[in-house]
């Protein structure tokens, strides 16, 4: 029965119709309306198709979810014959609705078969997009985070820091609150593993802002001597994390690794970013 759906001529174009009719608002997201989706389903009339809206806006709530963020609805004035007009309900549906909407649907339908594969298709890409760009901004914070090591371990070296194990240690006793080899272990990292290279760009980015903050704050303020460096260090990172904490609760202790390490992450997105020094 499904094969026989899949050939129906009315579920490939059933999904060329939804391609067509699909809007992107300014933000880049991707919406239907309700008035031009329900006749492509194979409803007859809009309000046949209502009871689908009410039951995608139950399963949105059952998972904790804003019907709202999903359904926005509206009214607008049609034509009713002899030049007269009447107001009558519309709504915005976003792709998850859309999603919601067709596998509430008769299956048997071969409109609704279609509606269910190409929404489908849309929900899977849309996720390998979110996780492609997130990707590459791990990627970009990573690379940075190189550059203001550079940059920082160079002002420190220039303004008399020899033991720079000490140095970089007391970002991480100012970020966590512990040392470094105290924060790869809670953290799980395994023997030789660097975590710069499982961190998420949260993390990383604390880190970019702390070297980068540091090394301007021992320039700008003429700061000489290995101790007073460190010392510098220590306060501009337990800065860093007091600010963290105040504005969004975050602990760094807290936060978990990636699953995946850098190296691999670069790898699987090719050649596109830049490839870290």
């Amino acid at each position: 029965m499904a094969s026989d759906l899949v050939r129906h001529p009315t579920y490939q174009h059933t999904m060329q119709r939804l391609e067509t009719l699909k809007r992107t608002n300014s933000q880049g997201d991707d919406f239907w309306i309700g008035r031009e989706v329900f006749p492509v389903l194979g409803y007859a009339t809009w309000d046949s198709f209502t009871s689908l809206i009410e039951r995608a806006e139950a399963s949105i709530l059952s998972t904790g979810g804003q019907p709202s963020h999903h359904i926005r609805h509206t009214t607008k004035m049609v034509g009713v014959g002899s030049g007269g007009k009447r107001r009558v309900g519309e709504c915005f549906l976003s792709r998850g609705a859309c999603y919601l909407i067709a596998m509430n649907g008769d299956p048997s339908k071969p409109e609704v078969a279609g509606a269910q594969h190409y929404f489908a298709i849309q929900t899977r890409n849309a996720e390998l997009a979110q996780q492609e760009s997130a990707d590459h901004k791990r990627l970009t914070v990573r690379e940075r985070v190189s550059s203001a090591f550079k940059r920082v371990s160079a002002v420190a070296e220039d303004h008399g820091v020899t033991r720079f194990p000490f140095f970089h240690g007391a970002r991480f006793q100012g970020l966590y609150g512990k040392s470094r080899k105290e924060v790869d272990q809670s953290k799980g990292l395994k023997e030789g593993e660097h975590l710069f290279d499982r961190a998420g760009a949260l993390e990383l980015s604390a880190h970019e802002f702390q070297m980068q903050l540091a090394a301007t704050k021992i320039v700008n303020e003429g700061i000489n001597g290995e101790e007073r460096c460190i010392d510098a260090n220590l306060a501009v990172a337990k800065e860093v994390r007091k600010t963290i904490l105040e504005q969004s609760g975050v602990k760094l202790e807290d936060v978990p690794l990636e699953r995946e390490h850098i190296a691999s992450v670069r790898k699987r997105l090719g050649p596109k970013p830049k490839q870290l020094r």
